[in-house]
């Protein structure tokens, strides 16, 4: 049977045969799609044109009480699934804890940050676009890209990297908002690999 022309005579039917499918593809742990930021190992799965924007997934391994500023995504919720270890998440300033195999959805709009609570923490982090009129980005793993550096190996990075450099905050809030994201409270808090404090 010839599947793909029976998916494309489905579409018909549906009015859709002017949609062109995107193309399947397996993506795995190499250290290619990988990157070493600020203490962690971070591999990405899927983004950009291979998903038409509509989401991203990446993988983070993650030290015990290291984690993002607080920041807002204004055009995607995000779920974090703990594969191994814990965290503490908090959704404008709500703490949720998150333990191996459970989820946590973090809806558009919402201020939120986390830290690792056991040694290390490996979880996936999926982002999709939250409302139809909204632009379809999705781009969040380019800020990873821009702070960290291509990983050497699939392992935490040293823990004081000689050749992370740290960019400029300005240029980090620019980057930013290019990507639809806010970090409101950077300048007040500065930058640091952990912010449990502020959330207690």
């Amino acid at each position: 049977m010839d599947w793909k022309a029976e998916s494309a005579s489905l579409r018909q039917k549906w009015g859709m045969e002017n949609y062109e499918p995107l193309q399947p593809f397996v993506a795995e742990r190499t250290v290619d799609r990988s990157i070493w930021y600020e203490g962690q190992l971070m591999t990405v799965y899927a983004e950009g044109e291979q998903t038409g924007n509509s989401c991203c997934v990446w993988e983070g391994n993650i030290p015990e009480e290291v984690g993002p500023p607080p920041h807002v995504h204004h055009y995607e919720h995000e779920m974090f699934f703990v594969l191994e270890g814990s965290i503490t998440a908090w959704v404008d300033g709500t703490p949720f804890d998150s333990t191996k195999d459970s989820l946590i959805f973090v809806p558009a709009g919402r201020i939120h940050w986390f830290v690792s609570t056991s040694p290390v923490t490996r979880m996936l982090s999926l982002t999709v676009t939250a409302y139809h009129e909204f632009p379809t980005a999705n781009t969040n793993v380019d800020l990873f890209k821009f702070i960290g550096r291509p990983a050497e190996a699939l392992t935490l990075p040293p823990l004081d990297d000689p050749l992370q450099q740290m960019p400029d905050p300005v240029e980090i809030t620019r980057v930013t908002h290019e990507l639809g994201s806010d970090m409101p409270d950077l300048e007040r808090f500065g930058w640091r690999r952990g912010f449990r404090d502020i959330g207690d």
